[in-house]
């Protein structure tokens, strides 16, 4: 007598739901049909640079980048299949944390469970996948899958796939700005980053002693990356026509006169397509560096010239062969009619070989010799004879391939004939010949490696413009440069000369603004000090309070900087409060100086007393609550921490009025961040994202220097 063990209702119809949802996957989903459909093991997304994302459906490798992992196991890889396609159906992403994801479930399957099924998916499996993520990955790839895997977890349980497991939360938070840390490891990350003098005038010798077609090319793309605060990705939409020139008035001063006069000048400009949503846009050349532009432009223009002309010829006579220079043929020779093994290497740039006749037409010969590459075996499948027209098919499906907008560049909607960048296939190799009927573009990574970014491995060195030409850091080591960095050091020095937060963005074509921060890598003292020139700047306006005061006459909003609103402040003791009686009641409660709408006056009389004096207090109601929450009370945690920001704020303060360097009349206002109304009170309450971006450096400093307040007093605390 068999006994069949019972299985619950939900089991079922977990069952039932998965195999309804692969089949829905496998039949009616049509995504990625065209790279070998449901059953293909390799699948792959097209960005609109032309690079491609790859998901291999396998497991771990054994060693990182090995790729040697083996396949999915069944029944999991019919899932992870299904999965993949519906995910990208709904929005086609990036699929690097997808992937990884779904290869950690596997892992923690096999390991718990013995099994890659998702129907077994339970608190220990997730927990091994956790594992293998955390043993594996780096911190910023940890961050990125925690976020799949928590989306995976959930969806599997909204579709009633599996119930097995409970609510999981990633434990891996994303990683802080290391732009603007202040920690050791921080600082050493900002000073590597940042790009030395010597490095800067490295990349201008290169494009100076250029030589090969290889270093004329990645010299002349560094050089409009020196131009403006750009995007390696963004050289790819430069066309030929990318110069042009555009009038503007400039100021100067008459030697003669003394006077002020407006003189109009031509301005050199790039046309430029920036990434992320920002468009086309025009970004002015320097005077300084308009000579070694023209040129850069210039060299890329000539050396692509082949290229361009094949593409040319792809676009007008797809169904016909580019006859290039090297191609040996009559000018008669027919489409359609018979190459040999000579004509044949003339039209692909291959080295003949001495085991064929030059002459010979016999397909089996020729694909022998050339080690039976599956492109050739594929063009002369059922054929007795290869034409030119063959290998028109063949080049269009090649190289129309690397771009998604064919025969147009994407998003700008020009010819890829015109393309600024472009090259033949091989042109810039060391050893082989350039294929004469191809075009491409190299992409960021070919450009990192002749920056030398990947100089650190042996085999890369060589392919650094800079060991060719024998350019090396101090020390004699390799030099190695990113694309990003350029954009980086621009930005940075930008920052250091002051440009208005709005024009820096828009030259370096950024949709927010607050996206500067991440490209800033001044000093904490260089930042401070840029605080303290905005500070000066309603130094008047501060001088004119203090003189009301001391007269006896109100103080009006116009004196504290607001210039458009009429009314007068009230004095509080330590400055002037801007709420007025048009306003809703204050909720304050007397807590004036941690509010945004209240002003310091460094230099207002009797105001640091009181601050001292409240400093004092504040102390007294901080070290109550430490006190309490030391000792377990229910709560006082919280006031601990509410305490903590009061004094914090009010030690900030104090210590601005009290720099030397900070002048008399200078108006100190709380930030927005340091003050949220109850909306934002309420809204963080229930987990919701409630941030925003100090508008100025001041700001931003008062913000930072609060933070590392509060932060020595709750360690103090401990």
């Amino acid at each position: 007598m068999s006994i069949i063990p019972f299985k619950p209702r939900h089991e079922i119809a977990c069952e039932q739901n998965l195999e309804l949802f692969i089949k829905r996957a496998r039949n009616d989903l049509t995504i990625y049909e065209q790279h070998g459909g449901f059953y293909s093991l390799t699948w792959y997304v097209k960005y609109k640079s032309g690079l491609r994302g790859v998901m291999s459906f396998t497991q771990f490798e054994s060693t990182r980048g090995k790729n040697d992992g083996h396949p999915f196991e069944q029944p999991f890889l019919d899932f992870a299949r299904a999965y993949v396609r519906e995910e990208q159906s709904i929005k086609e992403n990036t699929p690097t944390h997808l992937m990884r994801a779904l290869k950690a479930v596997h892992y923690g399957l096999l390991e718990v469970h013995g099994k890659a099924d998702i129907l077994l998916l339970d608190s220990p499996t997730i927990r091994k996948a956790a594992e293998t993520v955390e043993t594996r990955l780096g911190s910023a790839a940890r961050y990125g899958t925690g976020l799949r895997l928590m989306k995976l977890y959930k969806w599997l349980k909204d579709n009633r796939i599996c119930l097995r497991h409970s609510d999981w939360k990633s434990p891996w938070k994303k990683q802080k700005e290391k732009a603007s840390g202040t920690s050791n490891e921080a600082k050493q990350w900002q000073k590597d980053r940042l790009l030395s003098s010597h490095e800067i005038g490295v990349l201008a010798d290169a494009f100076s002693l250029a030589e090969t077609s290889y270093q004329k090319f990645y010299s002349s793309l560094t050089v409009l990356l020196m131009n403006a605060p750009s995007r390696g990705g963004e050289l790819h939409y430069l066309t030929t026509d990318c110069l042009f020139e555009t009038t503007a008035i400039k100021q100067e001063t008459d030697a003669e006169t003394g006077e002020v006069v407006e003189k109009e000048i031509t301005v050199l400009n790039l046309r430029w397509k920036a990434a992320k949503g920002s468009g086309l846009i025009p970004k002015p050349v320097h005077p300084k560096l308009e000579h070694v532009v023209r040129e850069a432009v210039f060299r890329l223009t000539e050396l692509s010239k082949p290229a361009r002309e094949a593409a040319s010829w792809a676009i007008e006579r797809p169904a016909e062969f580019y006859r290039h220079q090297d191609c040996i043929t009559a000018p008669n020779h027919d489409e359609d009619q018979a190459l040999n093994y000579a004509e044949i290497c003339a039209a692909l740039g291959l080295t003949m070989a001495k085991k064929c006749s030059p002459t010979s037409y016999n397909l089996d010969d020729i694909s022998r010799v050339m080690s039976k590459p599956k492109w050739f075996e594929s063009l002369r499948k059922n054929k007795k004879i290869i034409t030119y027209r063959d290998f028109a098919h063949h080049a269009i499906k090649t190289y129309k391939s690397k771009f998604p907008d064919w025969p147009n560049l994407a998003e700008i909607d020009r010819p890829v004939s015109e393309a600024l960048c472009l090259v033949r296939d091989c042109e810039l190799h060391a050893e082989f010949q350039p294929k004469g009927y191809s075009w491409t573009i190299p992409n960021i990574n070919q450009l990192n490696k002749a920056l030398g970014a990947r100089s650190k491995f042996t085999e890369f060195v060589n392919e650094s413009m800079f060991s060719q030409l024998g350019l090396t850091n101090k020390d004699a080591s390799h030099i190695s440069i990113t694309s990003h960095q350029i954009r980086v050091w621009l930005s940075t020095m930008a920052e250091r000369g002051e440009m208005d937060s709005l024009d820096l963005a828009m030259y370096a074509g950024r949709t927010r603004i607050e996206d500067n921060r991440h490209y800033d890598l001044r000093s904490a003292e260089e930042r401070e000090a840029s605080a303290r020139l905005i500070m000066n700047i309603p130094k008047n306006k501060g001088l004119q309070v203090i003189e009301s005061v001391r007269v006896n006459v109100p103080v009006t909003f116009e004196m504290l900087g607001n210039e458009d609103r009429v009314g007068t402040a009230q004095p509080t003791g330590w400055g002037m409060c801007e709420h007025d009686w048009t306003m809703a009641p204050c909720t304050k409660a007397g807590d004036c100086v941690t509010c945004k709408d209240h002003a310091c006056i460094k230099g207002l009389p009797k105001t640091m007393e009181r601050l001292k004096e409240l400093e004092n207090a504040q102390q007294h109601e901080f070290d109550r609550a430490d006190e309490a929450a030391s000792s377990g009370v229910y709560g006082a945690d919280s006031w601990r921490v509410f305490q903590g920001k009061r004094l914090a704020v009010i030690r900030t303060v104090i210590r601005i009025m009290e720099n030397d360097e900070v002048p008399d009349g200078t108006i100190i206002r709380i930030p927005t961040e340091l003050d949220p109304t109850q909306t934002q009170v309420a809204l963080i309450e229930k987990g919701l994202k409630t941030e925003t971006s100090a508008d100025y450096p001041t700001d931003q400093n008062l913000i930072e220097t609060t933070q590392n307040e509060l932060l020595s007093l709750l360690g103090e605390g401990r």
